[in-house]
C-alpha cells in the first residue's frame, strides 16, 4: 500500500506541475486535426483514460507502447459516425504482427469520409457545376518493443495527406510511447500487475502547407499587360502535438477468500497536455467479466466546459461495452466494441470496431 501511495503522490505532482500548462490562446493554429480523433471504441468509450492499460493494435492511437503486447497476430477494423447527421466517417483497419523475441510491428490506415460538396464559384454560386471529394487519410507504420515484464516502449511514424484534387497538403509526424506495470499488491497471487503508468507522445513533426493548382489565380500586369499565371502563397501550419500521461489501478471484485478471478474493476485515469488548446483530464473505469464481456464508462474535464460559451462539441462524457469470445482452443478469438459520446449538436459519435486475435506467439 506504501508503494502505491508513492506512486499516486508522484503522478498528482507531475499532473499538477503541467495542469495549467495548456494553450487555449493558441486554439485554431493548428491543422491535421484529423489525427486527434479516436477510430477505435474502446479508447473512446473512455475518453482516452485507458492509455496506460491500452494493449493491441489500439494503442497506436494514444500509447504505442502497449503495442508490444500483441502475442501474434491482430486484425481490427473501424468505423467511426462523426457527428450523426453530418454523413462524416472515420474508416479504420489496422495490423499487429508479433516478430518474437518482444518485437511487435503494426501497421493503421485512416480514411475521413466526407461525402461530395457542391463545387461553388463566383459566377455560379448555386453549386450546379458538379461536385467534389475531400481526401483525408493518415497512415502509420509503428515498432514496439517489450523488454522485460515490466516495461514496453513503441514508436510510430505517420503519413497525413488531407486536400482536394487541386490543393494538397502532406506532412510527416512521430509519436513516442512507454508503459510500466508493477503488481501493487503482492499478498493477492490471482492478482498480476494491477498497477499500469504510461507516458506518450503524439504529433511530433515539421510544418504541413498546401500547394497545388487550386492556389492559382490569373495576373495581369497593369503596366505592361503581360498575363501570367500566379499562385497565392499558402501559410504553413503546426501538428496539433500533444502529451498523454495516464495510470490505471485493477480492482479485484471476487468474493474475498475467493480462488477466482472473474470480475475486474479498472480504474483508468489520463492528463491530455495539449500544445494547441486546452488540457484534458480524463477518468475512465472498465468492468471486464472473465475478460469476455466488459462495460465501460469515462469523463473528460476540461476548464469552462460548464461554461454556456464553450465551443466544444462533446459534452465531456462517454460509455460503451465490449466483447472478446475465444473461438478456438489455440487461441483465436473475435471481439466486438462500440462507444458512444453525446454531443451538443448532431446525434453525438458512434464507434464499431471488430477484433480479431490470431492464436499465441511462441518464440
Amino acid at each position: 500500500m506504501k508503494k502505491y501511495i508513492r506512486l499516486s503522490l508522484i503522478t498528482v505532482g507531475l499532473l499538477n506541475g503541467i495542469a495549467f500548462a495548456g494553450n487555449p490562446d493558441r486554439s485554431g493554429g493548428a491543422g491535421a486535426n484529423q489525427t486527434l480523433l479516436s477510430p477505435y471504441a474502446r479508447p473512446a468509450s473512455m475518453m482516452g483514460a485507458n492509455m496506460a492499460s491500452l494493449r493491441g493494435v489500439e494503442a497506436m492511437h494514444f500509447n504505442v507502447g502497449g503495442l508490444a503486447y500483441v502475442s501474434s497476430t491482430e486484425i481490427s477494423a473501424n468505423r467511426v459516425v462523426y457527428l450523426q447527421g453530418t454523413d462524416i466517417f472515420l474508416n479504420n483497419v489496422s495490423l499487429g504482427q508479433n516478430l518474437g523475441g518482444g518485437n511487435v510491428i503494426g501497421i493503421s490506415l485512416t480514411s475521413m469520409q466526407l461525402g461530395d460538396i457542391r463545387i461553388r464559384t463566383e459566377a455560379q454560386p448555386n453549386g450546379d457545376i458538379g461536385t467534389f471529394t475531400p481526401q483525408v487519410i493518415n497512415l502509420g507504420f509503428a515498432y514496439a518493443k517489450q523488454f522485460s515484464n515490466s516495461i514496453t516502449a513503441g514508436a510510430l511514424i505517420r503519413l497525413i495527406s488531407e486536400g482536394v484534387q487541386d490543393a494538397k497538403a502532406t506532412g510527416i509526424g512521430f509519436e513516442f510511447g512507454v508503459q510500466y506495470q508493477t503488481a501493487l499488491n503482492s499478498k493477492d497471487k490471482l492478482k498480476k500487475e494491477d498497477f499500469r503508468f504510461g507516458i506518450g507522445v503524439r504529433n511530433i513533426g515539421s510544418d504541413m502547407k498546401y500547394s497545388g493548382s487550386g492556389l492559382s489565380f490569373r495576373s495581369v500586369n497593369p503596366n505592361t499587360d503581360a498575363d501570367r499565371k500566379a499562385y497565392y502563397d499558402a501559410e504553413q501550419f503546426n501538428l496539433p502535438a500533444l502529451m498523454h500521461i495516464g495510470v490505471s489501478y485493477d480492482i479485484r471484485l471476487d468474493k474475498k477468500g475467493s480462488e477466482t478471478y472473474y470480475n475486474k474493476l479498472t480504474l483508468n485515469g489520463n492528463f491530455n497536455y495539449n500544445a494547441f488548446s486546452g488540457n484534458i483530464t480524463s477518468l475512465g473505469a472498465e468492468y471486464a467479466y472473465k475478460e469476455t464481456f466488459m462495460v465501460r464508462g469515462g469523463y473528460g474535464f476540461q476548464a469552462d466546459i460548464f461554461n454556456d460559451n464553450f465551443r466544444t462539441q462533446y459534452l465531456g462524457y462517454a460509455g460503451g461495452f465490449g466483447m472478446l469470445l475465444p473461438l478456438t482452443k489455440d487461441g483465436l478469438k473475435l471481439g466486438i466494441d462500440y462507444s458512444y459520446a453525446p454531443t451538443r449538436v448532431f446525434n453525438g459519435v458512434h464507434t464499431i470496431g471488430l477484433r480479431m486475435l490470431l492464436g499465441n506467439k511462441k518464440d
